[in-house]
């Protein structure tokens, strides 16, 4: 038999094997992402989704989040709407990779998705229009590497 802390050992070491070859196993090379790329028309340049912006040239996935200002201007409630936008980028980031990825039926209303996703870099935030907007933007690569949507 075998003692608790070998077998520790054991297992850690074979949860790090597991690990670092799905992290092998997820790197997108140049065919992969030209397939891509096909998949979703081709398009040189900026290409508008239903959950946010790719440019193809620049290789970013451009994401906007939005929520509605209260019109109390106490800052605890404009806190709560950058909170709120920040939530919807985080939403409209993983619909875009799904949709990059797998494509939308033409009829879609909504989709349940779940997911991780990573929120990129924010570029822009505050107030528009009686609402409150935040803007990220991230590589790609990252897009399509290292978030992940879940099946439900």
């Amino acid at each position: 038999m075998m003692s608790r802390p070998r077998l520790s050992i054991l297992v850690l070491a074979a949860l790090l094997l597991a690990v670092s070859g799905a992290e092998a196993a997820s790197v997108l090379n140049e065919a992969e992402f030209q397939t891509i790329w096909r998949n979703n028309g081709a398009v040189e340049g900026i290409q508008e989704f239903s959950y946010g912006q790719i440019d193809w040239t620049e290789r970013t996935a451009i994401v906007e989040g939005r929520a509605p200002l209260p019109e109390d201007p106490a800052p605890s409630r404009k806190l709560l709407a950058r909170r709120a936008a920040v939530t919807d980028l985080y939403r409209r980031t993983l619909g875009l990779l799904y949709e990059v990825k797998y494509g939308l039926p033409r009829r879609v209303r909504s989709i349940s998705l779940e997911g991780w996703v990573h929120p990129g870099k924010f570029i822009s935030e505050g107030a528009v229009d009686g609402q409150y907007v935040v803007e990220a933007v991230m590589p790609l690569k990252q897009l399509l590497e290292d978030c992940v949507v879940f099946g439900k």
